[in-house]
């Protein structure tokens, strides 16, 4: 044996470090930045599909189409910016309950799309009423007989805005089990 064995002083090796980084396999309780920024980017995306046109024609003699933001698209402009605000918050604070409410943004403009998407005629309705002064059971039956006539159908910004409230959807939930199971 070694002369070094009775000495006073104990070689002990330091804890194993794990793969979460922390000695004795603890998990590490860092934020997950991935999905606050993820679901700060699906805002920005949903923030510009709610700009873009959400009702177009396949006629040939129609030309255009009605904007997200001449109807409901105002109403998905807004949730999507409030989704970006809270997914910032949450990366800045750490707050899993942030991630949660910024979710629940995402539903909430994935349900207002959706309405949207089954009804196209909806926002020329809508565009009829804002612009041209008429009342809304007129707005609504012009509306009926221009879906018949262009054939409108669902334009390029509502599965813009679609993907975007999508991803607040996803990656807040992610965001709120990540920093749940950090515990």
């Amino acid at each position: 044996m070694s002369e070094y064995s009775h000495s006073s002083y104990a070689q002990t090796a330091p804890p194993p470090m794990h793969s979460a980084g922390t000695p004795g396999g603890g998990t590490a309780a860092a934020p997950p930045k991935k999905f606050a920024v993820l679901g700060a980017v699906g805002a920005v995306i949903a923030l510009a599909g709610s700009c873009v046109n959400w009702v177009v024609s396949t006629s040939d003699s129609a030309d255009g189409g009605v904007k997200g933001i001449d109807g409901d698209g105002i109403i998905t402009l807004i949730i999507a910016l409030v989704g970006a605000v809270l997914m910032l918050a949450a990366l800045a604070t750490k707050k899993g309950v942030l991630y949660l409410i910024g979710a629940a943004t995402g539903l909430a403009t994935a349900i207002v799309l959706a309405i949207n998407m089954a009804s196209p005629e909806r926002l020329l309705a809508q565009k009829l009423q804002d612009e041209e002064g008429v009342s809304a059971k007129v707005a609504e039956k012009a509306a009926e007989q221009a879906a018949k006539l262009y054939d409108l159908t669902p334009g390029p910004g509502i599965y813009i805005a679609l993907i975007g409230a999508l991803m607040i959807l996803v990656f807040g939930v992610l965001g709120f089990l990540k920093t749940r199971s950090g515990r």
